[in-house]
């Protein structure tokens, strides 16, 4: 049996059953790479094969042929503050290498554009290829800094087992609401998105309206208008027809100021957001992850094009990605992923992209996952055979907000010293303001320490480890606050309600999302802390006077 630290109960129990008549088992697995415990691995299977098996030979295979000694001590020093594994050492007998380098960036662009100028440089000097290259990253959202810049730079790329950034359901879905508010007679767009997210609106429904389009000579979102004449159609139908049309015609009126807030009307009165956040499919917090992240995109825009009335140049410049997307040049590319998707790879040149708090290891993960996503960050390091990069931002602007970066714990457990470290060029500061939208899916205290004292001393490479004791602490104060303070019910909250929160003071809710657990509130802050959306069940902000 391979890859055995993967296998799930079922698999476990068809092996047992099997060896109990042919008691002649072989497995190889390594536990430290056990990665899929969200889809059913268990861990322990390999862990305690010698308990199931008593008259087990362990053959320990530690000689690497791969990597060089300097990220194989790398990836050693990281992987033995797990507890959950068999313990052994790595070893190789390849030359020392260069020393992994640790970069601090300011922004994500900065981190682009750099890993970018080293890759052409390298190429165009002759002493590498770039299919040489390797990107990972933890989720899928975070390629698209990267995949903006090669596309500007003209850099090959490739998406293993992904889908790149414009090509993903979810936006494409977004950008036909775009696309039929910007040109009424585009029936394309009309009919992926008129029943998305479903709103009783069959195909029935919609070969009857095609029909009565067509024998009229209309587009089809003319013929929506005309739906309680058109006689094939019930009147339930017709009624679902003319709501979906008065939600078209509302975000028409809003679609003439900012893409940001275009989008955002989009995303909460269709209910397409509210559906993504109380779903408990993991690929649908992947979907939010990238919606949220299209909203970080159009302000990017926004913010290069000040103004109102710029939809349509957001649409031709995306379309000229997607263009680009379609074309098949050669494969000499630069491969991007997520480091599930790394596994079993190898290249002579690796980056490893937004190593940061609430990323590597994930949000979701903590506390109960920390050990996989400790395990998901040695898979990666150790796919690198020569060159190895990892690399966190000062700022990142993700899934919509812009916030202040905790560098990942587990930098924390590696041997810097031993590191190339790599400080921004310029360090920034930054407050946020209304125009930002804040991420939904993080824990409270997450990013409220974000927002700490510490705001005013930019996370450089020496800075990391009073960024980590700032999380930690900033963790254990506003877990005793939670504690001490009476627990408020999510569903007590309104639109327009004063609150307030320890950190940033009074605010005023101006939207809510969602139910039970996963209800979210948008509040503008008086004091300067902008416009943040908190999943209420984990915030400590209360309505005041309770």
């Amino acid at each position: 049996v391979d890859e055995y630290q993967d296998t799930n109960l079922a698999q476990y129990a068809i092996v047992r059953a099997l060896s109990i008549d042919h008691p002649n088992l072989a497995v190889t697995g390594d536990p430290d790479q056990s990665i899929y415990g969200w889809r059913g691995a268990n861990i322990h299977n390999i862990l305690e094969f010698e308990k199931d098996y008593p008259e087990v030979t362990v053959v320990r295979l530690e000689q690497n042929y791969r990597s060089t000694p300097r990220i194989l001590h790398i990836a050693d020093c990281l992987i033995k503050n797990n507890s959950k594994r068999l313990k052994k050492s790595l070893f190789t007998e390849n030359e020392d290498g260069p020393p992994v380098r640790l970069a601090t960036y300011a922004t994500q662009k900065e981190e682009a554009e750099e890993i970018a100028d080293r890759i052409v440089a390298e190429v165009d000097s002759g002493h590498r290829r770039f299919r040489d290259y390797a990107i990972f990253y933890r989720i899928n959202a975070l390629s698209r800094s990267i995949e903006q810049v090669f596309r500007e730079r003209g850099i090959p790329f490739q998406m293993v087992n992904g889908v790149e950034f414009y090509q993903r359901k979810e936006i494409k879905d977004i950008f036909a609401y775009l696309q039929l508010i910007n040109n009424p007679r585009d029936d394309v767009a009309f009919l992926r998105i008129v029943n998305v997210p479903a709103r009783k609106i069959g195909n029935v429904t919609v070969d009857r309206l095609s029909e009565y389009a067509r024998s009229h000579g209309l587009p089809l979102l003319e013929a929506a208008r005309q739906a309680s004449q058109i006689e094939s159609l019930s009147k339930a139908a017709g009624g679902n027809i003319t709501k979906f049309v008065s939600l078209i015609d509302t975000f028409s009126e809003v679609a003439h100021g900012a893409v940001e807030a275009t989008i955002g009307h989009i995303l909460s009165d269709t209910g397409y957001r509210d559906l993504l956040i109380e779903s408990t499919n993991p690929e649908d917090q992947d979907r939010l992850a990238n919606i949220e992240e299209l909203l970080t995109d159009a302000n990017e825009f926004d913010m290069q094009n000040p103004g109102a009335g710029h939809l349509e140049s957001f649409l031709e410049e995306r379309a000229l990605v997607n263009d680009t997307d379609a074309f098949e040049g050669e494969a000499d590319r630069v491969t991007m992923m997520t480091l599930h998707a790394a596994k079993g790879l190898e290249f002579p040149s690796v980056f490893i992209i937004a190593v940061e708090q609430g990323l590597i290891p994930h949000e979701r993960s903590l506390p109960t996952g920390l050990e996989e996503e400790r395990r998901l960050l040695f898979v990666g390091i150790t796919r690198a055979e020569r060159e190895l990069q990892l690399s966190l931002t000062q700022l990142r602007s993700f899934r919509g907000s812009v916030n202040r970066v905790v560098p990942s714990s587990f930098l924390m457990e590696l041997p810097r010293s031993e590191m190339d470290t790599v400080e921004p060029a310029q360090s920034y500061s930054y407050q946020p303001t209304d125009d930002f939208y804040q991420d939904d899916e993080y824990e409270e205290e997450v990013f409220e320490q974000r927002e700490s004292d510490s705001k005013s001393q930019p996370f450089g490479i020496a800075g990391i480890t009073t960024a980590t004791a700032i999380f930690s602490q900033a963790n254990d104060s506003e877990q005793q606050s939670a504690d001490d303070l009476p627990n408020v019910d999510p569903g007590v909250f309104k639109i327009g309600m004063p609150v307030i929160h320890p950190e940033h003071g009074p605010g005023k809710v101006v939207a809510l999302s969602g139910s039970g657990k996963n209800r979210t509130a948008t509040i503008n802050y008086a004091a300067g802390a902008g416009q943040r959306t908190v999943v209420l069940k984990h915030s400590p902000v209360r309505p005041i006077g309770s």
